[in-house]
This record gives C-alpha cells, structure tokens and sequence, in this order.
C-alpha cells in the first residue's frame, strides 16, 4: 500500500481564514517559539520538535529543533507529505509510540526508511475552536514511550502556545484599531493634511529629530514648534497626540540562549507542574 494524505479539515475556509488573522507566517517570531519546543524535547526526552501553522495551501514551519537537516527559516511543506496534518483533524493529541504500527503512518516515507518511529502531536487551536497547527515531537532512535503524567505537561505547554497566539492576535487587531481611529483624529484636525503628514507627526511623538522642512506642514498649522533648532510637539500637538491616544514605548529584544535558555526552561517545568 501507499502513503495516505490526511483529507481536508471540513471547515478548511474558516480554519485558514483564522491561521491568516494571526500575522504570523513569515515573521521573525522564531524565538518566542523555540522556547516551547525546547521545552517538550526536555519533557519527552525526544530527538525533536517542531511547531507548524497551516494555511490555505501549505504547512508552515514555525518552529523547528533537532531534526537532522539544517534548518530552514520560514520553510514550507506539501500537507499531503506530512503526518501532521492528521492531527488538524483531532481534538485530542495523536500519540503513536509505534508508527510502523499505525494502520496509515507505517506507509510514511520516513516511517518505512527508519528515520521516525515515535511520534505525538497535539493539535494547536485558537479560542474559536480552530486547529491552526500542530505541535509535534519525534524520536528518531527507536520507540519511545512517555509517561501520562509528561503527556498532560506537553498538552499543557500547548495549550498556553495556543493562547500566546490568541493574545497576539488580539492585539494586532486592537492595534489596528487604534491607527484607525488615530488616523481619523489627525484629519479631522485638518482634513489637508496627507499621509506623510501623519507619518512625520508620529515620528515627532516617537522623538526622531525632523528638520523643519521636513515638519514645515506640521510647523505651520500650529502642531509643532523649533525649540532649540529641534522640532517638538506644540501644547497643542501635545493634545492631539492625547487625543490620538499616541503613545510610544521602548522594548528590548532580547534572546534567550546557553545557560540562562536551561533557567528560563527549568522555571517554566516548576510553573507548568503546579497547574
């Protein structure tokens, strides 16, 4: 017999429609995922992991950690080609200790060849109910079992993925809002001015320095004013940055790796342990 691909979800529409809402395929969010999958592989004692979004047309690799091919930043695969898109269609994980004894994944290519022979995916889904992706854990040197209570723990590190994920998306779309909402403010203030107006008026609220020919718009109608040869909000571009509800914040981007990655992993086991 031969390998037989998982058939599409019955709600495929809306389930890809939700994958597109998240922002995420194609970014650089690697490391806010790495963590999990690390975390798993710690867990299960397995070779590797991976965290995939699926949309309309692909597998999206999110996340990949300890399989043998160099990895591949923003990598896609053929869903037909893979065993995880069985899990899409489960709601509880898909745990096979044994793939040369599935009725379906024996036919696998990298079950037949040896390369995989234990596998467990958990289904990543949304508030809605949506699977969007899987979270996946392999052992490629032979069969390995994990225990229930470790089961529970992975489903858990899942299941706060998955609300990361809702969190984000909720606030890409408040986010959005937001500009919206602003962008009307600006131009009711002056319905003359234009799109580069805005722009420069965000870059003053942000701090960056504009010459005044650049500001001369923003100068002119009352905004902004030169102190010191710099351009600064007026009291009344102070108001409309309020009004705006504009307000810029400082972050670091930080990444986690060597000893402080083992911390961060060890406190996160101590915190998902008491849940």
């Amino acid at each position: 017999m031969e390998w037989v691909p998982a058939p599409t979800p019955i709600n495929e529409n809306r389930r890809a429609q939700a994958v597109e809402k998240t922002g995420i395929i194609g970014t650089d969010q690697i490391y806010l995922f790495d963590i999990y999958v690390e975390i798993a592989k710690d867990i299960s004692g397995y070779d590797a992991g991976s965290f995939s979004l699926y949309d309309s047309q692909n597998q999206c690799m999110i996340s990949e950690i300890g399989k043998p091919e160099p990895r591949e930043i923003h990598r896609k695969a053929d869903k037909a080609a893979s065993i995880c898109s069985y899990v899409l269609l489960e709601k509880n994980p898909l745990i096979v200790f044994d793939l040369k004894k599935h009725d379906i994944f024996k036919y696998h290519p990298a079950v037949e060849s040896g390369m995989v022979h234990s596998y467990c995916g958990f289904p990543v889904r949304n508030k809605d109910g949506y699977a969007m992706g899987t979270f996946c854990i392999f052992n490629f040197d032979g069969i390995k079992e994990i225990p229930e209570e470790k089961l529970d723990l992975i489903e858990k590190l899942v299941s706060r993925l998955a609300l990361q994920i809702d969190t984000q998306t909720d606030q890409k779309e408040l986010t959005s809002q937001k500009i919206s909402k602003s962008v009307d403010v600006f131009y009711d203030f002056n319905s003359e001015f234009k799109l580069t107006d805005y722009k420069n008026f965000i870059d003053v609220c942000s701090g960056l320095n504009l010459s005044k020919d650049i500001a001369s718009n923003l100068i002119s109608s009352g905004l902004c004013e030169l102190k010191n040869n710099n351009v600064i909000l007026s009291s009344e571009g102070n108001e409309l940055q309020e009004k705006m509800n504009v307000f810029t914040r400082v972050y670091n981007n930080i990444k986690v790796e060597g000893k402080e990655a083992n911390s961060l992993i060890d406190n996160a086991l101590d915190e998902l342990s008491e849940l």
